[in-house]
């Protein structure tokens, strides 16, 4: 097999993130997530808003600037135009003739449904089964396939790989999958919980056995402005927070998580609601922006002194808090607790709010580990080759402590080029 170029896409409903990595075949290194070698980050945001904002990273230069885009294909068409910044250093890597084309363009698609728990390498057929699932995950899946429609068309030699997000839960054994409803709806129409975040618990769960830390039964909170929290035993998904959809589990940034299920059903006659409204509510208009009536942004609450702020931050470490303890029974223990994602990885303050109340667990966190970590990941950049010990920040007062705390900075586009790669290699 010879050299590769990877592109790693993760489109968002508002944001692109995407990485270029290089493996090299020479010699038949193995295939590991230690060989991929990063030599682009890029990341643009707020897509669709007058608040955009385009950031890239590669060996030679940084570039930061506020740039609107009306859609993704406006952004992704400006990356890889003809003297676009990914094109010409495509052209410029050796790998593939430096052809300017990727060997493997490979996608984060959120929700997989019963179909695919593999990576797929996507043929035309494909396409229209994948549409098939946009209900599941309508902020999510439908921009996970405009993505990948829009790069097929770019670089239509390109392979181009699917890794999906329900795939690592696809093992939760069926008493924890499974909802409390007549079974025939799960015999019937599949009605059960599917779980996300997946590739990045992944890469945590990958990333402990490379630091051969010997952990068998692991919590990991993947907070950001979607939050969940997975219980994992020998390296596998037991559950998750995240269900049929990404609606339930935590209060996230937007979403409401966890509610008394007959809610939704007395507002929509209380006020007279459409499907979609109620829809609109529950996905985008509650969590911390409803709570704090003011901004969904952690750092921004943070700031706020009023009540409803206050209110909204002390929900959002509760439950987690309440998951963390369900989780710590059904593993009966645990070895260790890992915060991931950009609130996980860049707040002190929800970690020591967290951790203060798992004292009966034996987690106790020192705060200046603590409030360092959060410093160290604020800034930090992953170029080159996988650094595992850099990508780990234990925070537990004691290095022997029975429950260790961890601040790991999860990696999704790295774990993506690996799998892709495992992949096209199993199948030569």
């Amino acid at each position: 097999m010879p050299d590769l170029k990877i592109i790693s896409l993760n489109c968002g409903s508002s944001s692109i993130k995407f990485s270029l990595f290089r493996f090299s075949d020479a010699g038949k290194n193995a295939v590991s997530p230690l060989n991929m070698d990063r030599v682009l980050s890029c990341r643009i945001e707020e897509i669709g808003t007058g608040f955009g904002s385009f950031y890239l990273k590669d060996e030679n230069k940084t570039e930061s600037e506020k740039k609107n885009f009306s859609n993704h294909e406006e952004a992704l068409n400006y990356i890889f135009s003809n003297g676009g910044p990914l094109k010409n250093l495509l052209k410029k890597n050796k790998a593939g003739g430096g052809n300017g084309l990727p060997d493997i363009v490979v996608h984060r698609y959120v929700h997989g449904g019963k179909y695919y728990i593999k990576p797929l390498t996507v043929t035309g057929r494909d396409l229209k089964k994948l549409s098939e699932l946009n209900y599941l995950a309508p902020l999510h899946n439908p921009v996970n396939l405009n993505g990948l429609k829009i790069m097929s068309s770019m670089f239509p030699l390109s392979r181009q790989v699917c890794i999906f997000d329900t795939a690592f839960h696809g093992v939760i054994p069926a008493y924890a999958a499974f909802y409390p409803l007549p079974v025939e709806y799960h015999e019937k129409f599949d009605i059960k919980k599917y779980g996300f975040h997946g590739i990045s618990y992944a890469f945590i769960t990958g990333l402990l056995k490379i630091l051969d830390k010997k952990i068998k039964k692991t919590i990991i909170c993947h907070l950001g402005n979607g939050a969940s929290v997975c219980a994992v035993k020998n390296g596998k998904s037991i559950d998750t927070s995240m269900g049929y959809t990404p609606l339930e589990g935590l209060m996230m940034g937007t979403r409401c998580g966890n509610i008394d299920p007959e809610v939704p059903f007395i507002l929509k006659n209380k006020l007279n609601l459409t499907d979609d409204a109620i829809n609109e509510i529950l996905n985008k208009k509650s969590g911390l922006l409803g709570i704090s009536k003011k901004t969904y942004d952690f750092k921004e609450l943070l700031k706020q002194k009023d009540a409803h702020s206050k209110l909204a931050l002390k929900m959002y470490a509760y439950r987690i808090i309440k998951f963390i303890g369900q989780y710590a029974a059904a593993l009966n223990g645990t070895d260790a607790l890992v915060f991931t994602g950009g609130i996980g990885e860049n707040s002190d303050w929800l970690r020591k709010e967290v951790c203060g109340s798992l004292s009966y667990l034996g987690i106790k966190i020192d705060e200046e580990k603590n409030a360092a970590a959060a410093k160290y990941f604020q800034s930090y950049e992953p170029l080159g080759m996988l650094d595992a010990e850099k990508s780990a920040k234990m925070i537990s007062l004691d290095k022997d402590a029975g429950v260790k705390a961890f601040v790991i900075h999860t990696d999704e586009e790295l774990q993506m080029a690996f799998e892709s790669v495992l992949q096209l290699r199993l199948n030569l």
